[in-house]
């Protein structure tokens, strides 16, 4: 083969499309078989056009804009420019392509060789990336969450466009900037060894602090955060926080509300056993002044020592012990403030409110029975809120016995321990449920009763909840159970 057709073969067989193109006219003077395949036209079709003839010169791919390429390669000599364009073929269908253009000598004349190649896959790609990143552009933008990185020490490295609409802050004013200058003092210890203790460690958890609005309030957020410090395209720790103030505020409201409506549920027990307990602070103060009256007559006469009289004087005391019991049973129930969870013995908290289930019980001709855990249970708990929720569950039972006969009207406490749990359970011999829907007795201001506020059963559940229990009902085999799980303690905690 003579070295003319060796490179007229490789001319015509090459992968790209080649054109020889005239400086002046920019006509084609020659193409290769890739040329006529990516623009539908012939070889001799093709030699009697120029380039302005295949390019889509609506778009702005003009005679006017390639002629410029040409001078700017003429230009640069011997360096070739690359610059991408937009072909029409034959068949009208508009084909990007990426164009090599650099000025050649042909029989000692000046020409321009552009090789050519098609790109319309790598277009379809860059425009997919584009859409996709645009997507997620729009994604971040809009979310109702903000995303941040921040590098080992805390400085702000890249911020989402919610900044502003979270805290009020435009991403240019905050960058770069260290974050722990705008978390509460109280938070910054917590956020510290939480985030940058082990920057090396890969390592993810959720946080929560308060930080600086723009408008110098204090908000409260809830993040999620992840160490990506060994992530190529990452660099940092990636957190992704929301605002939760209203949520908190709003939380503090029901917990207020929650604690008031709990005081009347106790204030109006009081009132409906106010006959019952002055009857029963009664007795013990007659029999205490027949004591001491008696006494001090003994003590002139002067018997002061003799066993009647001490025997008296114990009999006045062991009034006084049931009078203060009474008392401090009322009072601790009244008792209104911040909840306190402290280690208690569960049978101790119970016999504690015995005089007033005494009192309700005695009201309604009921009999209690008391079937204590032999071992000690301990729990943590708060002394007012617990006691509430066994009162509404016992005083309920009493009010389900109502039309039983005098002689069937039972109650009975017992306590036991399941597992890792402590087990109360309130049971009676009444009507039971009736068909009711166990869960629907929760909800509140529901009540089959017509002189109830509908939110005993309510609270009681809530308050189970925040000791972190569960209340709930069942028929029993007469009446109903109300059982309450909370997790025991050991007695060795309490100590």
């Amino acid at each position: 083969m003579t070295s003319l057709n060796y490179y007229q073969t490789i001319f015509d067989k090459a992968g790209d499309a080649i054109f020889v193109h005239d400086i002046g006219s920019v006509q084609f003077m020659d193409v290769n078989e890739a040329a006529v395949v990516l623009t539908g036209y012939s070889k001799s079709e093709l030699t009697h056009m120029n380039v302005e003839k295949i390019s889509a010169f609506h778009q702005g791919f003009d005679l006017h804009h390639a002629l410029k390429k040409v001078q700017q390669v003429a230009a640069s000599t011997d360096e070739a420019i690359t610059f991408e364009w937009l072909i029409e073929s034959k068949d009208k269908q508009q084909i990007p392509v990426e164009v090599c253009l650099k000025t050649v000598e042909i029989e000692q004349q000046p020409k321009l060789l552009a090789l050519v190649r098609n790109i319309s896959e790598i277009k379809k790609y860059q425009y997919a990336l584009q859409s996709k990143d645009q997507y997620f552009k729009i994604l971040l933008e809009n979310s109702a969450d903000g995303i941040a990185i921040l590098d080992p020490q805390g400085k702000l490295l890249y911020a989402s466009a919610s900044l502003q609409r979270i805290l009020g802050y435009r991403d240019r004013f905050v960058l770069n900037k260290n974050v722990l200058s705008v978390i509460h003092p109280n938070d910054r210890t917590a956020i510290r060894q939480t985030l940058f203790k082990h920057p090396t460690q890969i390592y993810d958890g959720v946080l929560h602090y308060r930080i600086l609005h723009h408008n110098g309030e204090w908000h409260h957020h809830e993040a999620s955060f992840k160490n990506l410090l060994n992530h190529p395209n990452i660099q940092g720790i990636l957190i992704n926080y929301r605002d939760i103030t209203e949520r908190i505020q709003a939380e503090q409201i029901a917990r207020t509300r929650e604690k008031q409506l709990g005081h009347m549920s106790r204030c109006k027990t009081m009132g409906e056993l106010a006959t019952a307990l002055a009857h029963e602070l009664n007795q013990p103060l007659a029999a205490l002044n027949n004591y001491v009256g008696g006494s001090i007559i003994r003590i002139q006469n002067g018997l002061a020592n003799t066993p009647e009289t001490i025997a008296a004087l114990n009999s006045a005391l062991d009034q006084t012990q049931r009078v203060n019991r009474i008392i401090h049973s009322m009072r601790s129930f009244l008792r209104k403030g911040e909840a306190n969870f402290q280690h208690h013995s569960l049978n101790s908290l119970i016999q504690d409110l015995h005089p007033l289930i005494r009192l309700k019980a005695e009201q309604g001709d009921c009999k209690v029975h008391y079937e204590l855990n032999v071992h000690p249970l301990y729990i943590q708990a708060d002394e007012t809120l617990f006691s509430q929720v066994i009162i509404n569950l016992v005083f309920n039972a009493v009010d389900a016995l109502q039309k039983n006969p005098v002689s069937q009207r039972d109650v009975y406490i017992r306590t036991w321990q399941y597992n890792q749990y402590a087990r109360i359970a309130i049971a009676d011999n009444g009507p039971g449920l009736q068909g009711q829907n166990p869960e629907q007795l929760f909800e509140s201001f529901y009540s089959s009763k017509s002189d109830s506020m509908g939110i005993g059963l309510t609270l009681s559940r809530s308050i189970i909840e925040s000791h972190q229990g569960y209340l709930w009902v069942c028929e029993g085999d007469t009446g109903a159970i109300f059982n309450i799980s909370l997790a025991a303690k050991e007695r060795a905690k309490c100590m």
